[in-house]
């Protein structure tokens, strides 16, 4: 749609709907990626022309049965990682009290407020749109703060009380530190500012879709990739793309920087939480994830 290309469209479309929205998935999918089967995965260095690497298609459900591991690094037998004969090494990547994490076109998606509530602890959401970076700094102050932290509280000492083991993905501790969630207005393809190399995670979901929209897309899309390379860590950084381009209308976009390897998952078209579809339109839909490694460590091997 063309006009996505138009800040102003954005403007208007934030004052008007307030309410958010979760473009392609929310936090109960993305959840499954922020784990150390995908951030911790020492990406093969390309040969040649960046290649993006294919994951067998997952269904929805299956992708959501991956579990969250800590210690060695264990992978789905039915994950295949195709054209990479090496062993599936582990990389270090920061724990999630420690992780730096960056939200490209934050929007008003609530994905940055569940992974506070689940334990990431530095998020910076960057958004073009002014009005929507008010409106988000305006609902994350103090007192939401103050409920999240009676929130974790209810929930851990029912637990307790219950006898329940902590999940993985639970609040970790009642009295763990105030997170740090900033939201701040600027342009990504124009550069944000921050010193090389600030941030350990950085999550896009749609914005690359929504500057291909724009006049001068493709420069503007590659100067995009590029800022976010910069930003990202040399030894362990990541980025997660989730967008509704094929794989071949992307990957051009990943070939400027020298990302040490990409990774791919098709998700299927119920995986869109944003609009009601028709049954035709919805069997049309295709949306993919990107993983992209940036690994100093990877690529002198």
């Amino acid at each position: 749609m063309a006009s996505y290309g138009k800040q102003e469209y954005w403007e208007e479309r934030y004052t008007r709907y307030p309410n958010p929205c979760e473009w392609i998935a929310g936090w109960d999918l993305i959840s499954r990626l922020l784990t150390p089967n995908f951030l911790c995965l020492a990406a093969p260095p390309p040969s040649g022309e960046i290649r993006v690497h294919g994951l067998n298609q997952l269904s929805l459900a299956h992708l959501l049965s991956i579990r969250n591991y800590h210690g060695d690094f264990v992978i789905d037998e039915e994950l295949e990682y195709c054209d990479s004969q090496s062993s599936l090494l582990t990389i270090d990547f920061p724990s999630r009290e420690k992780a730096r994490v960056l939200n490209v076109g934050c929007g008003n998606s609530k994905l940055s407020a569940d992974m506070v509530y689940h334990g990431w602890m530095d998020i910076t959401n960057v958004d073009y749109s002014k009005v929507v970076i008010k409106k988000m700094q305006s609902k994350y102050g103090d007192y939401y703060y103050k409920d999240l932290h009676s929130c974790i509280q209810r929930e851990v000492m029912l637990r307790q009380s219950l006898g329940l083991e902590s999940r993985d993905d639970s609040p970790q501790t009642v009295m763990r530190p105030k997170p740090r969630m900033t939201f701040e207005h600027g342009d990504i393809t124009k550069g944000i500012g921050y010193p090389d190399e600030s941030f350990d995670l950085i999550i896009c979901k749609k914005t690359l879709d929504v500057i291909l929209c724009s006049a001068g897309s493709v420069a503007n899309a590659r100067a995009m990739m590029t800022e976010c390379f910069r930003l990202l860590d040399s030894d362990h950084g990541v980025m997660i793309i989730l967008s509704s381009g094929k794989p071949e209308d992307r990957a051009v976009f990943f070939e400027n920087d020298p990302w040490t390897g990409v990774l791919n998952v098709k998700l299927p078209s119920h995986s869109d939480e944003n609009f009601k579809r028709t049954s035709d339109d919805r069997k049309k839909a295709e949306h993919y994830v990107y993983i992209l490694y940036k690994q100093s460590g990877a690529m002198s091997n």
